[in-house]
């Protein structure tokens, strides 16, 4: 009996490995015909065997839900009916669930993409698309990443709230605002510090293929994390004015003046609304230094003395904000805000000193360049010894101002029409000419120390 058992047993055995073995044969053969046909954008076709994956190899490889979701967002796009499109979008929010439940992690921000797929075809309520964006916005905040998914959250909310149908209070509007704003600069920080590695490499060595794509994708994410930060100050900008922020704030200090975070966005939310020559707005910022100095309170106490006319602080405070900040994108912030608001054009060696300061701790700091070639430009009257050689300060201004396009794309049109406009105020072809300066240096005594080039004519 008990040798009739093993042999049965190993029989079976036998049987279940011989037909695993054909089933992943079956499945490699379907899933190579898929992915021939997806590489090639035969959706179509490929729809078909992508079916058969999901119903009989589920578990089989992660290219089924890889490819699957091009194959399936091509059937939404030519759905004829809005009930085949949402039939079909909900089938897409499936295979996102079946991709996580078998290959966890290989398609990133599963509950992003199903709630952009509601969103994106106009498919589900307002409701449904918030409850999952907030659910991986609470557990998946690392991939959260999506400009249009933040926006599209905190747009949802703040509707909630100005519905008047919700308990949403207009605090937790704030503290929504602060919270995705927060990872919104999280992640420019991180593509801004990785475009400015690049910009650093490309001036010993020419970028590879694959860094000028890197630097590309770069540059368009970070335009769209910049609109959609502009789009969300717009949606709150009726909500948080002066009038309505002083006041509400003013209540709430004296019980959260020992809680340095409230402190820190009170007056972060005054500054950015313009409100900070209000003397709440000194009186935040004395209190979170005492509780917590940081760059950000150093920083808050720079502009509560440059507001009063206390120069000598403001710079003071101005560059300890500067020197704690390890972040550089906001140690470039800081030195520009002296260039231009405490030296200016009153001192034009120190605003350069300071836009100089912003550049070199983030190269990709555009802005930085505008305000030196403003600089140059307001200078003509400063530098040269002559009319010819003090219009040539124009070229300079020119050639300066073309470097913020080369750093940062999103200044690309400003600068260059800039420099176009220096350039139509510099000496005329017919003046180099006469000038007999064409291909020579022009030298710049006064403040500015440089030199420029004079137009070589052909």
């Amino acid at each position: 009996m008990k040798t009739r058992l093993t042999i049965l047993m190993f029989t079976f055995f036998g049987l279940v490995s011989q037909l695993n073995a054909q089933n992943e044969a079956e499945c490699a053969e379907k899933l190579s015909v898929f992915a021939e046909l997806a590489k090639v954008k035969n959706y179509q076709e490929a729809a078909t065997h992508l079916q058969y994956l999901r119903d009989n190899c589920a578990s089989f490889h992660p290219a089924t839900y890889q490819l699957g979701e091009p194959t399936l967002k091509f059937l939404i796009d030519n759905a004829t009916s809005p009930e085949a499109k949402e039939s079909q979008v909900r089938d897409l929010m499936l295979l996102y669930d079946q991709s996580e439940k078998n290959f966890p992690g290989k398609i990133k921000g599963t509950n992003i993409k199903k709630a952009l797929a509601l969103f994106d075809n106009n498919v589900g309520s307002k409701d449904e698309i918030f409850q999952i964006l907030d659910q991986a916005f609470k557990n998946d905040r690392e991939n959260f990443t999506d400009a249009l998914a933040m926006y599209v959250y905190f747009e949802i909310f703040v509707d909630k709230f100005e519905s008047g149908k919700s308990e949403i209070q207009l605090q937790e509007v704030f503290d929504k605002y602060d919270l995705i704003s927060d990872k919104l600069q999280e992640e420019t920080n991180k593509l801004s510090e990785a475009k400015d590695e690049l910009i650093k490499l490309e001036e010993s060595q020419e970028l590879s293929d694959k860094q000028k794509r890197d630097f590309a994708r770069y540059e368009i994410n970070l335009e769209a994390y910049e609109t959609i930060g502009t789009s969300m100050d717009a949606k709150i900008s009726l909500l948080a004015t002066c009038d309505r922020l002083i006041p509400f704030l003013s209540k709430s200090f004296e019980e959260k003046k020992g809680d340095a975070e409230w402190l820190s966005r009170a007056a972060a939310r005054l500054y950015k609304k313009d409100c900070s020559s209000d003397p709440l707005f000194a009186k935040i910022s004395e209190a979170l230094h005492v509780l917590n100095p940081t760059a950000k309170s150093a920083y808050n106490l720079g502009v509560a003395a440059y507001n009063s006319k206390d120069t000598q602080n403001a710079i003071k405070y101005f560059n300890q904000a500067a020197e704690l900040h390890n972040d550089n994108n906001e140690k470039a912030k800081v030195y520009y805000t002296m260039a231009t608001t405490v030296y200016g054009n009153g001192n034009k060696v120190q605003a350069r000193a300071h836009a100089e300061k912003a550049l070199a701790a983030k190269p990709s700091y555009g802005k930085a360049y505008l305000y030196i070639a403003q600089l140059y430009a307001n200078s003509i009257n400063d530098c040269g010894d002559d009319p010819f050689d003090k219009r040539a300060v124009y070229w300079l201004a020119a050639q300066t101002a073309r470097k913020a396009g080369q750093v940062d794309s999103s200044l690309k049109t400003t600068a260059g029409q800039q420099a176009a406009g220096y350039e139509q105020r510099a000496p005329s072809r017919q003046e180099i000419f006469s000038s007999g300066k064409s291909g020579q240096s022009v030298t710049f005594k006064c403040w500015i120390g440089k030199s420029i080039a004079v137009p070589k004519l052909d």
